[in-house]
């Protein structure tokens, strides 16, 4: 346990550094994602909400990785949403981090009553639905953001629902992005600009917008 500490310190400090490039984080908002983890790394050993082989790494493999989609955000005024948020990754970390209003969607009844536990770690407005995206009446979000949810043709269907018109979205894409955009291309029609992550060589931010449903 002592070095599964020690590990899990040293990573918060190179998380948070890395943070600070980003946005300038208060002590109180380094404080919310120290308690954020903290209560991911306990209901996970209910719940399995992270995958148990990045339980040692979750400082970046899941923090930074969720949190690095700030710096490609235009106005954090606008409304957010966050398809298929599980725990709370990337939704509550940007919410914590400073975007004033915060959808967290989420189908799993379990997944839902943590963020609705969690989400005053944020002092952003956070709304939590436990629901699913097919049942959902509420639209026009600004931004969607998305992080190992589903494939891209299925998200962009879902997103046509929910977009505002000139609104964008921010997905957190693994190796197959290429093979998922081209399959997207075949429904939709839409702009789209990928940046490096920073947390894995084989994975991406894909940002997309004027999204058009093929005839």
């Amino acid at each position: 346990m002592n070095d599964f500490l020690k590990i899990n310190d040293e990573q918060k400090k190179q998380v948070l550094a890395e943070l600070n490039k980003i946005c300038s984080l208060t002590n109180l908002q380094e404080q919310s994602l120290s308690q954020y983890v903290k209560a991911i790394l306990q209901e996970n050993q209910k719940f399995n909400f992270i995958g148990k082989s990045t339980v040692n790494n979750i400082w970046h493999r899941h923090i930074l990785d969720s949190a690095q989609l700030f710096a490609l955000i235009e106005n954090k005024n606008q409304v957010f949403a966050d398809f298929g948020s599980g725990c709370g990754l990337p939704g509550l970390v940007l919410s914590i981090l400073g975007i004033k209003e915060m959808h967290l969607i989420e189908k799993s009844f379990r997944k839902a009553e943590f963020l609705k536990k969690y989400c005053s770690l944020s002092q952003e407005k956070v709304l939590v639905h436990q629901a699913f995206l097919e049942n959902m009446t509420i639209n026009n979000f600004d931004v969607i953001v998305s992080r190992a949810f589903a494939p891209l043709p299925k998200l962009l269907t879902y997103v046509a629902k929910f977009l505002n018109p000139n609104g964008y979205c921010l997905f957190l894409k693994g190796k197959n992005l290429l093979d998922e955009i081209s399959l997207a291309q075949q429904q939709f029609i839409f702009d789209y600009k990928l940046t490096p992550s920073l947390t894995s060589s084989e994975s991406k931010i894909i940002k997309i917008t004027n999204i058009i449903v093929k005839k």
